[in-house]
């Protein structure tokens, strides 16, 4: 038997996967600005995710996808820019 409070989780849970603000669609809409060029917009989405959303598989690929595009900024020498999605993603973990 499912209990009242696990049934509303299920729901809230399907409710937040649909949603046009869950996870999921904000992390499609940042790969999607990423692959555009966007890289501001994908890293203002990527954050949030991370901050709203720690403990989400959107959350681990998220941090990865931050980790990526630091990578590439140090690759072309920017070194600030780089450091700083470092401390976010390091941020975001700690919320976990």
């Amino acid at each position: 038997m499912i209990g009242v409070s696990e049934d509303l989780h299920r729901e809230n849970f399907r409710n937040e996967v649909i949603s046009p603000s869950g996870p999921f669609r904000l992390l499609s809409m940042a790969n999607e600005f990423e692959k555009a060029g966007v890289t501001s917009y994908a890293i203002d989405l990527y954050t949030k995710i991370l901050d709203k959303y720690p403990d989400t598989f959107e959350a681990v690929a998220s941090r990865l996808a931050l980790f990526l595009i630091a990578s590439r900024y140090e690759s072309e020498g920017k070194k600030e820019p780089a450091i700083s999605l470092i401390r976010k993603i390091s941020k975001g973990k700690s919320h976990s």
